[in-house]
């Protein structure tokens, strides 16, 4: 063990940056259950199961167009990863949950870390939603792709 870390020691340098961040973070998600109608909607067109909690925290914050936010979330991202990103034809890159393009990084206060962290990426989207009156920044709501992941009623 000794030899190790001499060698380690003899080939690496490891310095701290200022500040010092640690971040722990807990595999398990809490969030309120939603039991509105766009909530019900969405479980029925996922086949019954049950929504995650990242689900119920997206449709407590779209409200009435849970069932349609969240049918543009799987048609974006289908396995509904937070930590996950898509390069696009011209050049830019969707990230975490609900895919939020790279173009929105020119904004004051949101970073790359933002759009990788679940519950930002939803609050982020919220806020695209409520600033467009729409879906309008998502491509998959624009060319119809989100309809595929609603049930017919």
């Amino acid at each position: 063990m000794a030899g190790l870390l001499w060698w380690f020691h003899a080939a690496y340098t490891v310095s701290l940056q200022s500040p010092f961040l640690i971040r722990l973070q807990f595999p398990l998600v809490v969030a309120a259950r939603s039991t509105s109608a766009g909530a019900r909607g969405a479980q029925a067109d996922q086949q019954g199961h049950r929504l995650s909690a990242w689900q119920q925290y997206a449709c407590r914050k779209f409200g009435p167009d849970c069932r349609v936010a969240l049918a543009i979330q799987r048609a974006e991202n289908v396995q509904g990863k937070c930590e996950i990103y898509h390069y696009n034809s011209d050049g830019t890159l969707d990230w975490g949950y609900f895919q939020i393009n790279t173009v929105h990084l020119k904004r004051p206060g949101l970073n790359l870390r933002d759009l990788l962290d679940c519950k930002a990426n939803i609050d982020f989207a919220y806020q695209l939603y409520v600033e467009q009156h729409g879906f309008t920044p998502w491509s998959t709501y624009n060319n119809g792709a989100y309809q595929r992941y609603m049930s017919r009623e």
